[in-house]
């Protein structure tokens, strides 16, 4: 089932809808990273390119867990360099 939560987008007020996964996942990365939700989907939105914000959402949530996953154990998935963790993150700081 798809829940519909409002963002604000670099100052603007807007309304996304994910799965409950995919939103809990957000909560995850935001406090492991030390981000507020709304500037994590900022980034994301600067990010997107041609696809919309929800579907560029759920592929940075998979990128992240795979990155997460790749510090771990034998790198073995080569990330789509506008959606690395690392360069959103340092752009955050």
């Amino acid at each position: 089932m798809l829940n519909c939560k409002n963002i604000i987008i670099n100052g603007h007020r807007t309304s996304m809808r994910l799965d409950h996964e995919t939103w809990e996942s957000l909560k995850e990365i935001c406090q492991r990273e030390k981000i507020s939700m709304n500037d994590l989907c900022s980034h994301i939105f600067r990010i997107k390119g041609q696809s919309g914000l929800s579907a560029a959402t759920r592929l940075f949530v998979l990128v992240y867990y795979r990155w997460l996953l790749n510090k771990y154990e034998t790198p073995t998935f080569k990330f789509p360099s506008e959606y690395h963790p690392a360069l959103i993150f340092k752009c955050a700081a």
